[in-house]
């Protein structure tokens, strides 16, 4: 995988994380990420990545980030309604740095489908078989995430 196309998603989480939280997110060194281990996220908002360069996109985190995220948005809601709003901010997060990324590498031919979440404890992604997926985690003042990319 093109180191460039790594750059990009790392950067744009670290300026999209900036510049809609006021948070200053510091990445920590990207790794292989082995996708038959366990993990510790709570949410991860997905999403597939088509055109000259296919694969998944995932914006993962705990709980008590996207509650924070919601919160420093400044979006109002009943509190019945808190975790659906979160979970759709995430969602949106993810489809932002995405569609940034996407941008900042429009020498390639790519489309963005439109973003989902996976929620519960240890959720499983269906990772493409035989290709790397490159963890970049990030760490702020209110807990870490982490944007994990695997492309054809």
């Amino acid at each position: 995988m093109d180191a460039k196309i790594i750059n990009a998603f790392l950067t744009e989480g670290i300026n999209t994380f900036q510049d809609m939280f006021n948070i200053g997110p510091q990445n920590k060194e990207p790794h292989l990420l082995d996708i038959h281990a366990g993990h510790p996220w709570e949410i991860s908002g997905l999403l597939g990545v088509t055109g000259e360069i296919k694969g998944i996109v995932a914006f993962r985190l705990h709980k008590i980030l996207a509650n924070k995220m919601l919160e420093l948005s400044g979006l109002k809601c009943k509190p019945e309604d808190y975790e659906d709003m979160a979970v759709g901010l995430v969602s949106e997060f993810t489809n932002i740095i995405s569609g940034h990324a996407v941008t900042a590498l429009s020498q390639y031919k790519m489309d963005i489908s439109p973003p989902f979440c996976v929620m519960g404890h240890n959720h499983m992604i269906a990772w493409p078989k035989n290709y790397p997926v490159i963890a970049i985690p990030f760490v702020t003042s209110y807990g870490p995430f982490e944007v994990d990319v695997c492309f054809k």
